[in-house]
């Protein structure tokens, strides 16, 4: 009966943690962290006009093919930076 119990609990927890992100195709709750970052710096951005969205899907496409996971993107910042420049780059040559 123990064993029947630790299989059932051990199948709710994997099945509740859901798809896990890997390079390139991040789950919703990275995607969702994400797009909660560029929320906090929105009107920052506002100085690309035009290109703010086009910046951000940008930024976002280079982010997760590069990255595991929105952690694992968050805690390089100088790795993230180069992303955010060759987006500007790109947009504004």
């Amino acid at each position: 009966m123990n064993k029947l119990l630790l299989t059932v609990a051990t199948a709710m927890l994997l099945f509740s943690c859901g798809e896990s992100s890997k390079k390139g195709a991040w789950n919703q709750e990275d995607q969702d962290r994400f797009n909660a970052e560029m929320k906090k710096i929105d009107s920052e951005l506002d100085i690309l006009g035009d290109k703010k969205q086009a910046y951000i899907d940008c930024y976002y496409e280079k982010v997760v093919n590069k990255y595991d996971n929105f952690i694992e993107a968050d805690s390089d910042e100088k790795g993230c930076g180069v992303l955010a420049t060759e987006c500007a780059t790109e947009l504004f040559e």
